[in-house]
Protein backbone atom coordinates (compact mmCIF):
# COMPACT_ATOMS: atom_id res chain seq x y z
CA UNK A 1 0.00 0.00 0.00
CA UNK A 2 1.16 3.18 -0.65
CA UNK A 3 2.52 5.56 2.62
CA UNK A 4 -0.69 7.49 3.93
CA UNK A 5 1.40 10.80 4.06
CA UNK A 6 4.84 12.04 3.25
CA UNK A 7 7.24 12.00 6.76
CA UNK A 8 8.87 14.94 6.59
CA UNK A 9 5.84 17.24 5.55
CA UNK A 10 4.22 15.42 8.74
CA UNK A 11 7.04 16.10 10.73
CA UNK A 12 7.19 19.60 9.72
CA UNK A 13 3.75 19.86 10.89
CA UNK A 14 3.76 17.86 14.37
CA UNK A 15 6.91 19.35 15.56
CA UNK A 16 5.05 22.88 14.76
CA UNK A 17 2.51 22.10 17.85
CA UNK A 18 4.21 23.97 21.39
CA UNK A 19 3.21 20.87 23.84
CA UNK A 20 5.58 21.68 26.43
CA UNK A 21 4.27 19.31 29.18
CA UNK A 22 2.25 21.72 31.12
CA UNK A 23 0.36 23.12 27.93
CA UNK A 24 -2.32 22.33 26.66
CA UNK A 25 -1.71 19.53 24.00
CA UNK A 26 -5.29 19.49 22.44
CA UNK A 27 -4.70 21.03 19.11
CA UNK A 28 -1.99 18.60 18.81
CA UNK A 29 -4.32 15.09 19.85
CA UNK A 30 -7.05 16.40 17.51
CA UNK A 31 -4.62 17.26 14.57
CA UNK A 32 -3.39 13.45 14.84
CA UNK A 33 -6.56 12.05 15.47
CA UNK A 34 -6.91 13.66 11.97
CA UNK A 35 -3.79 11.13 10.72
CA UNK A 36 -5.51 8.59 12.47
CA UNK A 37 -8.45 8.36 10.63
CA UNK A 38 -7.01 8.28 7.75
CA UNK A 39 -5.95 5.05 8.47
CA UNK A 40 -9.94 3.58 9.14
CA UNK A 41 -9.52 4.22 12.77
CA UNK A 42 -11.94 4.19 15.79
CA UNK A 43 -11.40 7.60 17.02
CA UNK A 44 -11.12 7.92 21.03
CA UNK A 45 -10.05 10.99 23.33
CA UNK A 46 -9.17 10.89 27.00
CA UNK A 47 -9.51 13.86 28.66
CA UNK A 48 -8.12 15.69 31.33
CA UNK A 49 -7.71 19.17 33.21
CA UNK A 50 -4.89 20.18 35.58
CA UNK A 51 -5.84 22.55 38.51
CA UNK A 52 -5.99 25.70 36.77
CA UNK A 53 -8.02 24.31 34.05
CA UNK A 54 -5.91 23.70 31.58
CA UNK A 55 -6.91 20.73 29.04
CA UNK A 56 -4.83 17.57 28.00
CA UNK A 57 -5.64 14.98 26.12
CA UNK A 58 -5.10 11.09 24.99
CA UNK A 59 -5.64 10.55 21.43
CA UNK A 60 -5.90 6.89 20.51
CA UNK A 61 -7.25 5.28 17.19
CA UNK A 62 -8.28 1.59 17.12
CA UNK A 63 -7.61 -0.21 13.80
CA UNK A 64 -8.72 -3.33 13.27
CA UNK A 65 -11.49 -5.64 13.89
CA UNK A 66 -9.77 -8.93 14.74
CA UNK A 67 -10.33 -11.23 17.69
CA UNK A 68 -7.70 -11.22 21.08
CA UNK A 69 -6.19 -8.61 22.96
CA UNK A 70 -4.85 -5.76 21.06
CA UNK A 71 -1.09 -4.35 20.55
CA UNK A 72 -0.48 -1.32 21.75
CA UNK A 73 1.57 0.97 19.81
CA UNK A 74 1.96 4.36 21.48
CA UNK A 75 4.15 7.25 21.94
CA UNK A 76 3.95 10.36 23.93
CA UNK A 77 3.36 14.03 22.41
CA UNK A 78 4.55 15.89 25.08
CA UNK A 79 7.86 17.88 25.03
CA UNK A 80 10.60 19.11 27.64
CA UNK A 81 10.90 22.75 27.87
CA UNK A 82 13.24 24.53 25.45
CA UNK A 83 14.66 25.69 27.43
CA UNK A 84 16.85 29.65 26.02
CA UNK A 85 15.53 29.48 22.08
CA UNK A 86 18.50 31.47 21.42
CA UNK A 87 20.98 27.99 21.92
CA UNK A 88 18.98 26.36 18.73
CA UNK A 89 21.40 26.98 16.60
CA UNK A 90 19.64 24.70 14.20
CA UNK A 91 16.56 25.63 14.07
CA UNK A 92 17.12 29.56 13.29
CA UNK A 93 16.51 29.83 17.50
CA UNK A 94 12.72 28.66 16.98
CA UNK A 95 12.49 25.27 18.82
CA UNK A 96 9.38 24.26 17.16
CA UNK A 97 10.49 24.43 13.47
CA UNK A 98 11.68 21.61 12.13
CA UNK A 99 15.01 21.86 10.41
CA UNK A 100 16.50 19.52 7.60
CA UNK A 101 20.19 19.16 7.44
CA UNK A 102 21.30 16.39 5.29
CA UNK A 103 20.22 13.31 6.87
CA UNK A 104 19.24 14.80 9.91
CA UNK A 105 16.08 16.33 11.45
CA UNK A 106 16.39 19.06 14.25
CA UNK A 107 13.16 19.83 16.49
CA UNK A 108 12.06 19.79 19.92
CA UNK A 109 10.46 16.53 19.91
CA UNK A 110 12.36 15.12 17.04
CA UNK A 111 13.62 11.94 18.72
CA UNK A 112 11.66 12.27 22.26
CA UNK A 113 9.46 11.66 21.07
CA UNK A 114 6.71 12.93 18.28
CA UNK A 115 8.12 11.76 15.17
CA UNK A 116 8.05 8.06 16.16
CA UNK A 117 4.34 8.40 16.28
CA UNK A 118 4.57 9.29 12.59
CA UNK A 119 6.78 6.05 12.11
CA UNK A 120 4.07 3.77 14.01
CA UNK A 121 1.25 5.52 11.52
CA UNK A 122 3.05 4.78 8.02
CA UNK A 123 3.90 0.84 9.90
CA UNK A 124 -0.01 0.65 9.95
CA UNK A 125 -0.29 2.86 7.08
CA UNK A 126 1.19 -0.90 5.37
CA UNK A 127 -2.16 -2.91 6.60
CA UNK A 128 -5.82 -3.30 5.66
CA UNK A 129 -7.56 -2.78 8.73
CA UNK A 130 -9.53 -6.34 7.33
CA UNK A 131 -6.07 -7.85 7.59
CA UNK A 132 -5.38 -7.38 11.13
CA UNK A 133 -6.15 -10.34 12.73
CA UNK A 134 -5.42 -8.49 16.21
CA UNK A 135 -6.81 -5.21 16.68
CA UNK A 136 -4.08 -2.32 16.88
CA UNK A 137 -4.29 0.57 19.54
CA UNK A 138 -2.40 2.98 18.36
CA UNK A 139 -1.51 5.86 21.26
CA UNK A 140 -0.81 9.09 21.69
CA UNK A 141 -0.36 10.59 25.50
CA UNK A 142 -0.41 13.57 26.83
CA UNK A 143 2.02 14.27 30.12
CA UNK A 144 4.71 12.14 30.14
CA UNK A 145 6.96 14.27 31.00
CA UNK A 146 5.51 15.24 34.14
CA UNK A 147 4.40 12.40 35.94
CA UNK A 148 2.90 10.03 32.96
CA UNK A 149 -0.06 11.48 33.67
CA UNK A 150 -1.43 10.30 30.36
CA UNK A 151 -0.08 6.89 30.59
CA UNK A 152 -1.94 6.62 33.73
CA UNK A 153 -5.15 8.21 32.11
CA UNK A 154 -4.92 5.08 29.53
CA UNK A 155 -4.92 2.41 32.64
CA UNK A 156 -8.22 3.79 34.36
CA UNK A 157 -9.57 0.58 31.88
CA UNK A 158 -11.42 2.42 28.97
CA UNK A 159 -9.88 0.22 26.67
CA UNK A 160 -9.71 -3.79 26.43
CA UNK A 161 -6.44 -5.12 28.50
CA UNK A 162 -3.97 -4.68 25.47
CA UNK A 163 -1.58 -8.18 25.31
CA UNK A 164 1.66 -6.22 24.80
CA UNK A 165 2.95 -2.83 24.00
CA UNK A 166 5.92 -1.22 22.25
CA UNK A 167 6.28 1.97 24.07
CA UNK A 168 8.40 5.01 21.92
CA UNK A 169 11.41 6.41 23.51
CA UNK A 170 14.59 7.17 21.92
CA UNK A 171 16.88 3.78 21.80
CA UNK A 172 18.77 4.01 18.55
CA UNK A 173 16.05 0.78 17.84
CA UNK A 174 18.08 -0.87 20.66
CA UNK A 175 15.38 -2.74 22.66
CA UNK A 176 14.88 -2.18 26.31
CA UNK A 177 13.81 -4.33 29.07
CA UNK A 178 15.20 -2.34 31.76
CA UNK A 179 15.02 1.25 33.34
CA UNK A 180 15.13 3.18 36.43
CA UNK A 181 12.83 4.48 38.22
CA UNK A 182 12.28 7.82 38.68
CA UNK A 183 10.84 10.30 41.91
CA UNK A 184 10.48 13.73 42.58
CA UNK A 185 10.36 15.44 46.08
CA UNK A 186 9.61 19.19 46.40
CA UNK A 187 9.83 21.06 49.59
CA UNK A 188 8.14 24.40 49.79
CA UNK A 189 9.01 27.24 52.39
CA UNK A 190 5.69 29.27 53.07
CA UNK A 191 7.57 31.77 55.03
CA UNK A 192 10.12 34.19 54.73
CA UNK A 193 12.30 36.51 56.59
CA UNK A 194 12.40 40.58 56.13
CA UNK A 195 15.17 42.54 55.46
CA UNK A 196 15.24 46.18 56.62
CA UNK A 197 18.21 48.33 55.72
CA UNK A 198 18.37 51.56 57.05
CA UNK A 199 21.00 53.01 54.97
CA UNK A 200 21.06 51.92 51.12
CA UNK A 201 23.36 49.06 50.70
CA UNK A 202 25.18 46.70 48.05
CA UNK A 203 23.32 43.95 46.89
CA UNK A 204 24.54 41.55 43.97
CA UNK A 205 23.29 39.10 41.28
CA UNK A 206 25.14 35.53 40.82
CA UNK A 207 24.28 33.93 37.54
CA UNK A 208 25.86 30.46 37.44
CA UNK A 209 25.43 29.49 33.87
CA UNK A 210 25.66 25.52 33.53
CA UNK A 211 25.15 22.96 30.54
CA UNK A 212 21.64 21.37 30.19
CA UNK A 213 21.33 17.01 30.21
CA UNK A 214 18.55 14.85 30.72
CA UNK A 215 18.76 14.12 34.57
CA UNK A 216 19.64 10.32 34.04
CA UNK A 217 22.76 11.36 32.58
CA UNK A 218 24.02 13.92 34.97
CA UNK A 219 27.18 13.09 34.04
CA UNK A 220 26.71 15.08 30.54
CA UNK A 221 25.59 18.48 32.25
CA UNK A 222 26.88 21.12 34.37
CA UNK A 223 24.04 21.62 37.26
CA UNK A 224 23.73 25.49 37.61
CA UNK A 225 22.05 25.20 40.80
CA UNK A 226 24.58 23.18 42.40
CA UNK A 227 27.20 25.73 41.47
CA UNK A 228 25.08 28.54 43.26
CA UNK A 229 25.11 26.49 46.22
CA UNK A 230 28.86 26.21 45.88
CA UNK A 231 29.11 29.88 46.21
CA UNK A 232 27.23 30.40 48.73
CA UNK A 233 28.90 27.98 50.71
CA UNK A 234 32.54 29.95 50.12
CA UNK A 235 30.95 33.37 50.74
CA UNK A 236 29.14 32.37 54.19
CA UNK A 237 32.07 32.37 56.65
CA UNK A 238 33.61 35.12 54.93
CA UNK A 239 30.84 37.75 55.70
CA UNK A 240 28.57 38.66 58.57
CA UNK A 241 25.47 37.76 57.48
CA UNK A 242 24.38 36.96 53.90
CA UNK A 243 20.61 37.40 53.21
CA UNK A 244 18.95 36.07 49.72
CA UNK A 245 16.32 38.03 48.05
CA UNK A 246 15.40 35.43 45.57
CA UNK A 247 16.89 32.81 44.25
CA UNK A 248 15.78 30.91 41.02
CA UNK A 249 16.97 28.53 38.84
CA UNK A 250 15.99 25.48 36.00
CA UNK A 251 13.21 25.06 33.81
CA UNK A 252 11.95 21.45 35.14
CA UNK A 253 11.87 18.07 36.41
CA UNK A 254 14.33 15.85 34.19
CA UNK A 255 16.63 18.36 32.79
CA UNK A 256 20.08 19.83 34.44
CA UNK A 257 19.77 23.32 35.26
CA UNK A 258 21.69 25.24 32.87
CA UNK A 259 20.84 28.53 34.63
CA UNK A 260 20.75 29.82 38.55
CA UNK A 261 20.42 33.51 39.24
CA UNK A 262 20.59 34.37 43.22
CA UNK A 263 20.62 38.08 44.49
CA UNK A 264 21.52 38.00 47.76
CA UNK A 265 22.65 41.51 50.20
CA UNK A 266 25.86 41.25 52.82
CA UNK A 267 23.89 43.88 54.75
CA UNK A 268 26.21 46.83 55.49
CA UNK A 269 29.31 45.40 54.74
CA UNK A 270 31.64 47.37 52.94
CA UNK A 271 31.54 46.25 48.69
CA UNK A 272 32.83 43.20 48.18
CA UNK A 273 35.02 42.76 44.71
CA UNK A 274 33.92 39.73 43.42
CA UNK A 275 36.05 38.03 40.47
CA UNK A 276 33.65 36.82 37.85
CA UNK A 277 34.26 33.70 35.39
CA UNK A 278 32.71 31.67 32.89
CA UNK A 279 30.71 30.12 34.97
CA UNK A 280 29.49 32.81 37.78
CA UNK A 281 29.18 36.21 36.54
CA UNK A 282 28.47 38.60 40.02
CA UNK A 283 27.12 41.96 39.24
CA UNK A 284 25.97 45.00 42.07
CA UNK A 285 24.42 47.85 42.55
CA UNK A 286 23.20 49.90 45.79
CA UNK A 287 19.82 48.67 47.59
CA UNK A 288 18.04 51.67 49.16
CA UNK A 289 16.72 51.55 52.34
CA UNK A 290 12.98 49.34 52.81
CA UNK A 291 11.56 46.37 53.50
CA UNK A 292 13.02 43.12 51.43
CA UNK A 293 11.43 39.59 51.74
CA UNK A 294 14.17 37.04 52.08
CA UNK A 295 14.59 33.58 51.36
CA UNK A 296 15.76 30.87 53.82
CA UNK A 297 19.02 29.62 51.56
CA UNK A 298 20.14 28.27 54.88
CA UNK A 299 17.42 25.78 55.50
CA UNK A 300 17.43 24.52 51.56
CA UNK A 301 21.03 23.82 51.62
CA UNK A 302 20.73 22.03 55.13
CA UNK A 303 17.76 20.41 53.37
CA UNK A 304 19.58 18.71 50.59
CA UNK A 305 22.43 18.19 52.40
CA UNK A 306 20.45 15.50 54.50
CA UNK A 307 18.68 14.12 51.70
CA UNK A 308 22.37 13.48 50.08
CA UNK A 309 23.28 11.71 53.45
CA UNK A 310 20.18 9.86 53.75
CA UNK A 311 20.51 8.42 49.82
CA UNK A 312 24.54 7.70 50.43
CA UNK A 313 24.05 3.99 50.88
CA UNK A 314 21.64 3.58 47.91
CA UNK A 315 24.63 5.47 45.67
CA UNK A 316 27.19 2.41 46.86
CA UNK A 317 25.35 -0.49 44.79
CA UNK A 318 26.21 -0.97 41.02
CA UNK A 319 24.88 -2.44 37.96
CA UNK A 320 26.95 -2.10 35.05
CA UNK A 321 23.87 -2.36 32.79
CA UNK A 322 23.26 1.42 33.51
CA UNK A 323 25.57 4.72 32.90
CA UNK A 324 25.62 5.83 35.67
CA UNK A 325 25.71 2.67 37.24
CA UNK A 326 23.91 3.67 40.09
CA UNK A 327 21.38 5.75 41.98
CA UNK A 328 21.66 9.43 40.86
CA UNK A 329 19.73 12.76 42.18
CA UNK A 330 20.05 16.42 41.48
CA UNK A 331 18.60 19.55 42.70
CA UNK A 332 16.48 20.32 39.37
CA UNK A 333 14.12 23.29 40.10
CA UNK A 334 13.95 26.15 41.92
CA UNK A 335 11.27 28.94 41.96
CA UNK A 336 8.73 31.34 43.42
CA UNK A 337 5.40 30.79 43.36
CA UNK A 338 2.18 31.95 45.05
CA UNK A 339 2.68 30.05 47.83
CA UNK A 340 6.16 30.75 48.81
CA UNK A 341 9.77 29.58 47.04
CA UNK A 342 9.96 26.25 46.10
CA UNK A 343 13.00 23.37 45.61
CA UNK A 344 12.26 20.11 43.72
CA UNK A 345 14.56 17.24 43.71
CA UNK A 346 15.13 14.30 41.17
CA UNK A 347 15.83 11.02 42.57
CA UNK A 348 16.94 8.08 39.93
CA UNK A 349 16.97 4.41 41.13
CA UNK A 350 17.94 1.13 39.94
CA UNK A 351 15.07 -1.48 39.67
CA UNK A 352 14.59 -3.02 42.76
CA UNK A 353 16.01 -0.26 45.31
CA UNK A 354 13.15 1.38 47.60
CA UNK A 355 13.48 4.69 47.71
CA UNK A 356 10.32 5.34 49.75
CA UNK A 357 12.08 4.61 52.87
CA UNK A 358 14.37 7.30 52.11
CA UNK A 359 12.01 9.85 51.37
CA UNK A 360 9.60 8.91 54.09
CA UNK A 361 13.16 9.60 56.57
CA UNK A 362 13.94 13.17 54.98
CA UNK A 363 10.76 13.71 55.80
CA UNK A 364 11.17 12.71 59.75
CA UNK A 365 14.20 15.12 59.43
CA UNK A 366 12.08 18.17 57.67
CA UNK A 367 9.64 17.63 60.79
CA UNK A 368 12.47 17.33 63.18
CA UNK A 369 13.99 20.95 62.15
CA UNK A 370 11.14 22.88 61.02
CA UNK A 371 8.31 21.47 62.98
CA UNK A 372 4.42 20.66 61.97
CA UNK A 373 4.03 21.35 58.27
CA UNK A 374 1.55 24.10 56.98
CA UNK A 375 1.69 27.21 56.93
CA UNK A 376 5.87 27.61 57.22
CA UNK A 377 6.57 24.29 55.01
CA UNK A 378 5.28 21.53 52.85
CA UNK A 379 6.72 18.52 51.78
CA UNK A 380 5.32 16.27 48.86
CA UNK A 381 6.46 13.45 46.29
CA UNK A 382 5.35 15.14 42.83
CA UNK A 383 6.19 11.94 40.99
CA UNK A 384 7.05 8.42 41.58
CA UNK A 385 7.69 6.56 37.97
CA UNK A 386 7.89 2.82 38.71
CA UNK A 387 11.13 1.21 36.76
CA UNK A 388 10.92 -1.08 34.11
CA UNK A 389 12.50 -4.98 34.20
CA UNK A 390 11.15 -7.68 31.56
CA UNK A 391 12.68 -10.88 31.71
CA UNK A 392 14.33 -11.64 28.39
CA UNK A 393 12.79 -14.99 27.28
CA UNK A 394 8.90 -12.70 27.88
CA UNK A 395 7.06 -12.64 24.56
CA UNK A 396 7.01 -9.32 23.72
CA UNK A 397 11.11 -9.27 23.99
CA UNK A 398 10.88 -12.74 21.69
CA UNK A 399 9.01 -11.27 19.17
CA UNK A 400 10.35 -8.11 18.78
CA UNK A 401 13.78 -9.57 18.44
CA UNK A 402 12.22 -11.95 16.16
CA UNK A 403 10.90 -8.48 13.96
CA UNK A 404 14.03 -6.60 14.18
CA UNK A 405 15.63 -9.52 12.40
CA UNK A 406 12.97 -9.57 10.32
CA UNK A 407 13.52 -5.52 9.00
CA UNK A 408 17.32 -6.34 9.49
CA UNK A 409 18.37 -4.66 11.64
CA UNK A 410 20.65 -5.32 14.25
CA UNK A 411 19.59 -6.92 17.84
CA UNK A 412 20.85 -5.23 20.91
CA UNK A 413 19.17 -5.47 24.06
CA UNK A 414 20.00 -3.06 26.72
CA UNK A 415 19.01 -0.78 29.65
CA UNK A 416 17.97 2.80 29.60
CA UNK A 417 19.19 5.21 32.92
CA UNK A 418 15.89 7.19 32.51
CA UNK A 419 12.03 6.23 32.64
CA UNK A 420 9.34 5.71 30.73
CA UNK A 421 5.65 4.94 30.43
CA UNK A 422 6.59 1.16 29.80
CA UNK A 423 7.51 0.98 33.58
CA UNK A 424 3.79 1.82 34.76
CA UNK A 425 2.23 -0.27 31.86
CA UNK A 426 4.15 -3.06 33.06
CA UNK A 427 3.18 -2.67 36.38
CA UNK A 428 -0.59 -2.77 36.22
CA UNK A 429 -0.19 -6.01 33.68
CA UNK A 430 0.60 -5.09 30.34
CA UNK A 431 4.10 -6.65 28.91
CA UNK A 432 5.79 -3.93 27.86
CA UNK A 433 9.14 -3.04 26.03
CA UNK A 434 10.82 0.27 24.73
CA UNK A 435 12.09 1.08 21.33
CA UNK A 436 12.08 3.90 18.84
CA UNK A 437 14.76 5.70 16.37
CA UNK A 438 16.30 8.43 17.52
CA UNK A 439 19.53 9.11 20.37
CA UNK A 440 19.00 9.55 24.07
CA UNK A 441 22.56 10.46 25.81
CA UNK A 442 23.55 14.04 24.65
CA UNK A 443 20.96 14.68 22.60
CA UNK A 444 17.49 14.84 24.25
CA UNK A 445 16.42 17.46 26.89
CA UNK A 446 19.28 20.14 25.49
CA UNK A 447 19.04 22.43 22.67
CA UNK A 448 19.79 21.15 18.92
CA UNK A 449 17.80 17.72 19.50
CA UNK A 450 17.99 15.74 16.58
CA UNK A 451 16.72 12.30 14.48
CA UNK A 452 18.22 11.14 11.81
CA UNK A 453 15.89 10.04 8.47
CA UNK A 454 17.85 6.82 8.13
CA UNK A 455 16.67 5.74 11.54
CA UNK A 456 12.86 7.19 11.23
CA UNK A 457 12.67 5.02 7.67
CA UNK A 458 14.59 1.53 10.17
CA UNK A 459 11.79 2.12 12.81
CA UNK A 460 8.89 2.20 10.18
CA UNK A 461 10.42 -1.33 9.12
CA UNK A 462 10.69 -2.88 12.71
CA UNK A 463 7.10 -1.57 13.28
CA UNK A 464 5.90 -2.83 9.97
CA UNK A 465 7.71 -6.31 10.53
CA UNK A 466 6.68 -6.64 14.19
CA UNK A 467 2.75 -6.45 12.84
CA UNK A 468 3.34 -9.35 10.38
CA UNK A 469 4.67 -11.36 13.45
CA UNK A 470 1.77 -10.40 15.98
CA UNK A 471 -1.66 -9.09 13.74
CA UNK A 472 -1.21 -10.72 10.47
Amino acid sequence: MAAPFHLIDEAKRLIRFNTVTWNSNADCAVYVGSLLRKLGAQISYQDSRSEDGVLFMNVAGLVGKGKGAPLLLTTHLDTVDSGNPRFWTKTGADPWKLTVRGDTLYGLGAADTKLDFLCKLLAVGQFKPDSLKRPVILLGTFGEESGLRGAARFCQGEFPRPEMALVGEPSELSLVTRHKGFAVVELLFKSRGLHRPSAAEWVYELTCTGRPAHSSTPDLGVNAIGTSIEFLRKLQPKVKKCQVLSWTGGTGHNIIPAQAVVRFSLGDSPKMNFRSTRDCQVRSKRLEPGWYPTLPWADAVWSLDTLGTLLEPLEKPRDRDFQPPHLTWNATLLRETKEGWSMAMDIRSLPGQRVERTIKAFEGKLWKRFGHPGSDWQFHLERENPALEVKRDAPVVRQAVSALRAARLPVKITAKSGCSEAGLYAKVGIPSVVIGPGRSKGNIHQPNESVSLRQLRAAVRFYEAFLKKICS
